[in-house]
């Protein structure tokens, strides 16, 4: 054993194993950096670390094979012993090897005392990345409702609702929005297909059990990566103590994630009638189902039982926000919105949607500014509250601030990735950054949940792009299933309106008559559906005309917040540039908007006055 040690040193192999293994490693740190930055596959990194250790034992083999001669390399057994020169080569490799070794030292001392300070919160993967949030990540999934009465199912799902706000107000804590989680609904779905199709790694569920006054309530946090329980736990409550239990609740997962917070966020106690606190769920729930007619209903039966219930008297302003101009009168709806909202902040000043929703009906009070304002700060303190996003990405692209808005937008598809209205407002915002197929693939998404609004996007589009009877079927599908029997009046309005001699008088005749046709709670948005196909059909002048007319009513809600928002979203068909649309931006107040606060992404002020493109 000891003469094939010495042979092996002799002939140089152990030195040139030690040089091999310095090489190697300093060669695989230079590909780790070299790859990344030339943007080269990532199966080149792999080659080269295969190659070296390929190359190893043939390196050895030629050190026991081969020496290198003063006449070139030969075959060991070539050499005579007294002739070798394999003393001199280990010198050599001696130098070699220290020399290696030192640049091999010098490149590690600089990689771990000066790069890593600098590089540390930079280097990170988007899959670390993606994992690090998920460790913090949670979706609430509506508790089963146990009751025997099932109609009581609104109140587990209001408390799974409650549950969710809390959890939002936890700082590094990232809550799926609730049109997400609430779509796995009754769905015996696994935790990990959950899991993967929101973005969460957490998912709290339980059941809800009411029988009087009398609540239990059970809730467990699942990993939903290998199904183990975190934290589980049982609840025997009062109603009065309901609120008790949604703190307890939140504190128990903030526990169970290891979040470090100052202190647990806290539901507070926002009503003492139990009765006006049921009802309140109840309204959110149809409110969540776009059903406001009856929210609005029962929030009205839920104040009269609890006058001082601020966040009912919030919910109420947004049902008739919603109402406004479509089953209530624009002017009435606008007054009770702001009615109730003035009531809410009265009771409760902290109430931030409450302050937005008064400060966008008032005619006196309104200003962009304020309204983009508030609606941020809405967003800064709920985080996951659907009508913020909804409503702050619709004004950011009705005034031009599309880059802006698209982030914001991006923000609620994170979010709520199964929301179709969050797909919808993406693939808008991509529409006016000019990527069509991007728009596609997120109406598609849209479409996958069921969104008939989606269809309609793409109906329009069609029309813009020519294929009317594409657009014909998508919109008299849409209509059918609103209620019209009725809908040979869709292709007759498109087909006379190509007409390029009279299709402007035929669209200026023939839609107020379709509009007084149909049911007075549907007249106007058939009003604001119809006025839009100028635009795609190319009658500029009349569209920015109906726009400045619009603005000019001067009311807080018309149609002109709806046209100038379809001309932002729809570059490509030139309304912005048109002056007398400028007129109308200008009108309502957009252009005093973009001398307070910046211009917006398509326009720049020239010679005191603003151009767009």
């Amino acid at each position: 054993m000891a003469s094939v040690w010495g042979e092996l040193k002799r002939r140089n192999v152990v030195r040139v194993a030690i040089a091999y293994v310095i090489v190697g490693w300093l060669v695989l740190q230079a590909a780790s950096v070299l790859v990344p930055l030339l943007a080269l596959p990532e199966t080149v990194g792999r080659l080269v670390f295969l190659f070296l250790i390929i190359g190893f034992p043939l390196a050895l083999f030629f050190a026991w094979a081969f020496e290198l001669t003063p006449e070139g390399i030969k075959r060991e057994k070539d050499v005579d012993r007294t002739e070798s020169v394999t003393h001199v080569t280990g010198r050599k490799l001696d130098f070699t090897i220290i020399g290696v070794l030192a640049i091999a030292l010098m490149f590690f001392a600089v990689d771990k005392f000066v790069l890593a300070p600098v590089t540390t919160a930079t280097v990170t993967s988007p899959q670390e990345e993606v994992a690090t949030e998920a460790r913090q990540s949670i979706a609430v999934l509506p508790f089963v409702n146990m009751s025997s009465d099932s109609e009581q199912e609104y109140f587990s799902d209001g408390l799974s609702e409650e549950l969710l706000n809390l959890l939002a107000k936890i700082p590094d804590l990232k809550v799926i929005a609730r049109t997400s989680s609430f779509a796995f609904k009754g769905k015996n779905e696994d935790l990990r297909v959950i899991g993967q199709a929101l973005g969460a790694t957490t998912v709290l569920e339980g059941s809800v059990r009411k029988s009087g006054e009398r609540v239990r309530i059970t809730a467990q946090l699942i990993d939903v990566a290998d199904g183990t329980h975190l934290w589980s736990e049982t609840y025997d409550r009062t109603i009065t103590d309901i609120f008790a239990v949604q703190d307890d609740v939140a504190k128990s997962i903030i526990d169970a994630l290891e979040i470090h917070v100052g202190a647990a966020p806290t539901r507070g106690r926002p009503t003492d009638n139990p009765e006006a606190y049921a009802l309140f769920l109840k309204a959110r729930v149809q409110a969540n189902e776009s059903d406001f007619e009856s929210a609005e209903s029962i929030l009205r039966e839920a104040v009269a039982l609890d006058p001082n219930f601020a966040e009912a008297h919030e919910l109420l302003a947004y049902s008739y926000w919603w109402l406004a101009g479509f089953t209530v009168e624009g002017a009435k709806g606008q007054l009770l919105m702001l009615n109730s909202a003035n009531r809410a902040l009265d009771i409760d000043p902290t109430l931030t949607f409450a302050r937005t929703l008064q400060q966008s009906g008032s005619s006196e009070t309104f200003t962009w500014v304020d309204e983009l304002d508030q609606l941020a700060q809405v967003l800064r303190e709920q985080p996951n509250n659907g009508q913020a996003f909804d409503a702050l990405t619709f004004d950011l692209l009705e005034t031009g601030y599309v880059s802006e808005g698209l982030e914001v937008a991006e923000q609620w598809v994170e979010i709520d990735p199964l929301s179709a209205a969050a797909h919808i407002r993406l693939h808008e915002y991509l529409l006016a950054i000019g990527r069509k197929a991007d728009a596609m693939a997120a109406l598609q998404v849209a479409l996958e949940i069921g969104s008939e609004a989606a269809d309609v996007a793409i109906a329009f589009l069609d029309l813009a792009d020519g294929r009317d009877e594409d657009a014909i079927g998508r919109y008299e599908v849409f209509f059918r299933n609103r209620g019209y029997a009725d809908v040979s009046w869709v292709r007759e309005l498109i087909t006379g309106g190509r007409d390029p001699a009279n299709g402007q008088a035929f669209l200026d005749r023939r839609i107020p008559e379709i509009v007084a046709s149909m049911p007075t709670n549907h007249a106007y948005f058939m009003q604001q559906s119809l006025v839009m196909w100028y635009l795609p059909l190319g009658y500029l002048d009349r569209y920015a005309e109906l726009t400045l007319e619009n603005s000019i009513a001067n009311l807080v809600w018309n149609d002109a917040d709806n046209q100038m928002y379809t001309a932002m979203t729809h570059p490509s068909l030139g309304m912005i540039a048109h002056p007398v649309f400028l007129e109308a931006l200008e009108v309502s107040g957009i252009v005093e908007l973009w001398n307070d606060r910046g211009a917006p992404d398509r326009c720049d002020k020239a010679d005191g006055e603003w151009v767009c493109r």
